[in-house]
């Protein structure tokens, strides 16, 4: 069986483009044109600061749809997070709980990874399992009920800082893209989730640890997950035992968006970008027109419809231009 291999370097800007880009710009231009005062500085760095703990997270999810498997754990992994961080910062301080809290958000990563990678477990069984554990887990450390962290502008600043004029959130989102670009393009751990994910009997029999190449692309998910959980505890300020429930479902929602397959094998950090602005838009949007959540969910669902039917109309598309080329002339 031929062995999938990821798009090289040189030809990264062909793999799938069209879709995530155009639907991003078509999203930015509609709201510019429909929904007033969307297009001003202001209102679109708002976007982009809301966006950012969504894009970092959705980073994660990124890895783990390139592997070929699905992460839906994020959610009770944050909510566990938040409790740990504001339960531990009398003792250890704000930057020890925070570091506490990333430590355990990377530790259920590592839990998944092995569990998938090792033990060969459905990733859906295991990280649907993991998010109702973590999730109980959470609750029962707090009676259920959310605690205020104590004042403090360390434990404010990874939602409310700067550097350099540019919020902190949206730093962290760059830096992430720009990490989850190299993995990909440039490491060999990033060419062998490629290569799992497009044909993992094959790319056993090629040499590659597969079982390892799972292991750490889940543990990269969690510490993706583990920084945009720290940024959203700081953001809220407590430990909420139900924190971000929805926020797998968004990552998966802004990759799919992006272009990126959820049957694996491929995959590129700017798809993550695009799906995450989207939604972010679309979010924005309903806020400005005063539409109800039913309006921003069929939104959402509409623009994912969308995006796929994009890279499905692609490929005929494509092929028939193949085709073309290849007919000789008179």
């Amino acid at each position: 069986m031929a062995l999938t291999m990821p798009p090289t370097r040189s030809t990264w800007w062909r793999a799938r483009p069209a879709a995530a880009i155009w639907v991003t710009l078509g999203t930015f231009l509609l709201f510019s044109v429909v929904v007033p005062r969307f297009p001003t500085a202001g209102n679109l760095a708002n976007v982009l600061r809301l966006a950012s703990i969504l894009c970092v997270a959705s980073c994660g999810q990124a890895v783990v749809l390139v592997l070929g498997g699905i992460e839906f754990s994020f959610g009770s992994s944050v909510a566990l997070a938040s409790v740990v961080a504001v339960t531990s910062v009398t003792a250890a301080g704000p930057l020890g709980a925070f570091l506490i809290a990333a430590a355990v958000v990377a530790g259920i990563g590592a839990v998944n990874g092995a569990l998938i990678g090792w033990f060969q477990l459905p990733p859906f069984i295991v990280t649907l399992g993991m998010l109702m554990a973590v999730a109980g887990l959470a609750a029962s450390l707090v009676g259920g009920q959310p605690i205020d962290a104590p004042p403090s502008d360390i434990f404010a600043w990874p939602a409310g800082g700067r550097l350099a004029g540019v919020p902190v959130p949206i730093l962290a989102a760059a830096v992430c893209v720009i990490a989850l670009h190299l993995l990909l393009s440039f490491c060999r751990i990033g060419r062998e989730w490629y290569l799992v994910g497009a044909n993992a009997t094959a790319a056993r029999l090629a040499g590659i640890r597969t079982s390892r190449a799972v292991f750490l692309g889940y543990f990269v998910a969690g510490l993706f997950c583990a920084i945009a959980a720290v940024i959203l505890t700081s953001r809220v300020g407590s430990g909420q035992p139900e924190l971000a429930p929805d926020l797998p479902f968004e990552t998966i929602a802004a990759c799919a968006i992006g272009g990126i397959p959820l049957a694996g094998g491929q995959g590129r950090a700017y798809q993550v970008v695009c799906g995450v602005l989207v939604i972010a838009m679309m979010n924005n949007a309903v806020v400005l027109l005063n539409l109800p959540i039913a309006g921003q969910q069929l939104m959402i669902a509409a623009v994912i419809v969308g995006a796929v039917l994009l890279q499905k109309a692609d490929q005929p598309a494509k092929r028939l231009l193949a085709l073309l080329r290849r007919r000789p002339g008179p």
